[in-house]
């Protein structure tokens, strides 16, 4: 079972369904929301709860404490602080205030109680004793974001040293953690776009392109960054890829977006601002610019939005 087939089994639950459930059942379906990282903690912590009302009895010390764990994170999203403190305090009991999976959890209970200070010093004291775990590195990058602090994120990411081989060789992060990458790539291409470095941001998209050359949501994001340097022409190209691979209504980003550009094109070429190839690149424009419409108006053709599309498209 997928992650996302996970998801909508859990999503597909009424409370009703839930309270049906026998403890087995309940005891399965939070073994395999853990398994795939499924998170609803409303639902999670329903269950859980109700787990460990009717007594530990039929779960071992290990199942005890992951639901504790499993608890603890539920709680943490839920907004019950003091519920995670409370399983917090269970899991110290059993595991000591030392144990690395124990101050993670205490990571993330002093950033959900607003202690940021003590979150930051924790996570830069763990990541030194563990450099191996991008866990702590990835804490600190989400608290930068938030502050505001988009270029200590970026160095964080790029340049600091984070671990040092047998040969005492500094190594990066992104040198260490190779198994993650797309995912990082995608954070520094966001960091970069807000720090107005759009050449750096089009750089790591670009290498996002190379592990998946597929995704129609990488050509939209490639589009929306050429689009922001005023680069129309390769804008146009990576739109109408990404069309090519989704044409469906969930990728209507990338149809207006192609809409917009070529709109833009035009607009341009009567201004004289920047003129078209009368006999090539301006039939395309406008044809492009036409099927665009057109595609939008496939897209939400049964939506109730359709007049106000209308409207916009004139």
């Amino acid at each position: 079972m997928s992650e996302d087939a996970a998801e909508l089994l859990v999503d597909s639950l009424s409370p009703v369904d839930l309270m049906k459930l026998t403890r087995a059942q309940k005891i399965d379906l939070l073994e395999k929301m853990r398994a795939h990282g499924s998170r609803n903690p409303h639902i999670t912590y329903f269950l859980a709860t109700d787990v460990l009302s009717g007594g530990g009895g039929s779960l071992s010390a290990g199942e005890r404490y992951e639901l504790y764990e499993q608890l603890l994170i539920a709680s943490l999203h839920s907004g019950r602080l003091d519920k995670a403190r409370l399983y917090l305090n269970l899991l110290e009991k059993r595991f000591g205030r030392t144990s690395m999976r124990v101050r993670r959890l205490r990571g993330l209970c002093y950033e959900a109680e607003g202690n940021i200070a003590e979150a930051r010093t924790l996570y830069e004291l763990l990541r030194k004793e563990d450099p191996a775990t991008d866990f702590f590195v990835k804490r600190l990058v989400a608290m930068y974001k938030s502050e505001g602090k988009y270029r200590d994120a970026i160095a964080l990411l790029e340049d600091e040293e984070v671990y040092k081989d047998e040969d005492d060789k500094p190594l990066r992060y992104l040198e260490v953690h190779r198994m993650g990458v797309l995912d990082v790539y995608q954070e520094l291409s966001h960091l970069h776009y807000l720090c107005g470095s759009l050449d750096r941001a089009l750089y790591y998209v670009e290498e996002m392109q190379l592990y998946d050359p597929s995704s129609y949501l990488m050509h939209s994001r490639m589009a929306e960054l050429l689009y922001a340097k005023k680069d129309y022409e390769r804008c146009v190209i990576e739109y109408s890829q990404s069309l090519l691979l989704n044409p469906n209504a969930n990728n209507a980003r990338a149809a207006y977006g192609l809409w917009q550009v070529t709109g833009e094109q035009l607009s341009r070429h009567e201004s004289k601002t920047h003129r078209l190839d009368e006999d090539k690149e301006l039939p395309l424009a406008k044809d492009l610019h036409e099927f665009a419409a057109e595609t939008l108006r496939a897209m939400y053709a049964k939506s109730p939005a359709l007049s106000t599309l209308e409207a916009f498209l004139q």
